[in-house]
């Protein structure tokens, strides 16, 4: 870490030190946590799965946080043309293994988005568990990345932990440097519209539905969430 704080990337790199994270790799390594989306690797959300069917306008999409690339495939079999960043090579190298014995083509790329170039627009932008797992200051970074990457008039996907589902640590956002936390952040509905309505039509905000055919299960503490780009060129 730099001596001194001489900008915006300078604050942001010293905020990051002061917070502790999920060492990814060792979780995917470990398989530990049962997770659903350990337990469940190859099957898709059941909101994303939703959006495809009714929406058949998406070409291009890109994946933040895919994770052993569940969703990235799933969207790879519809036709689109996707790239799907993680943070952890384990699960980088795992999706690339599903994806070689599939012979399905995604650009998977092991890459923190938020301190590195990302670069490409494209009609959808996809987050499943990535946000609720970002500090707060983070959350400028994120928003910045979506208007940089997202056509105007695309869309955005999301899925994170709800307040009120005993899932996740229930804190405000100054709370949460002083917090221990154990996994992740939960949100408030109110909260998500207050982050992305200056940017985003809230399409909707709605609990995961559970009991959905070939998708992932057992995640009723989820919300899924819809944003449209407010820009029209």
């Amino acid at each position: 870490m730099k001596p001194n704080i001489n900008n915006i990337n300078d604050l942001m790199d010293y905020l990051d030190n002061k917070v502790e994270g999920v060492v990814w790799d060792e979780f995917y390594a470990e398989r530990r946590f049962q997770a659903p989306f350990i337990t469940q690797n190859t099957m898709p959300d059941e909101n994303l799965v939703k959006f495809l069917n009714n929406e058949k306008s998406i070409k291009s999409t890109i994946e933040l946080g895919c994770g052993e690339g569940r969703n990235a495939i799933y969207m790879a079999q519809q036709g689109i043309s996707v790239t799907a960043y993680d943070i952890s090579s384990v699960a980088i190298e795992n999706a690339k293994k599903i994806v070689k014995d599939d012979n399905i083509n995604v650009n998977f790329i092991c890459q923190d988005v938020l301190k590195k170039i990302v670069t490409g627009e494209y009609d959808f932008v996809y987050d499943s568990g990535m946000l609720h797992h970002l500090p707060p200051h983070r959350r400028i970074t994120y928003i910045e990345l979506l208007q940089k990457i997202l056509k105007p008039s695309g869309y955005f996907g999301l899925t994170c932990f709800a307040w009120g589902e005993d899932c996740a640590d229930e804190v405000n956002d100054w709370e949460y440097y002083n917090h221990k936390f154990n996994a992740g952040v939960a949100f408030k509905k109110e909260r998500l519209i207050e982050l992305f309505s200056p940017y985003f039509e809230v399409v909707e905000i709605r609990k995961y539905c559970n009991g959905v055919p070939n998708t992932i299960q057992g995640l009723q503490f989820m919300w899924v969430c819809l944003f449209k780009d407010k820009r029209t060129k």
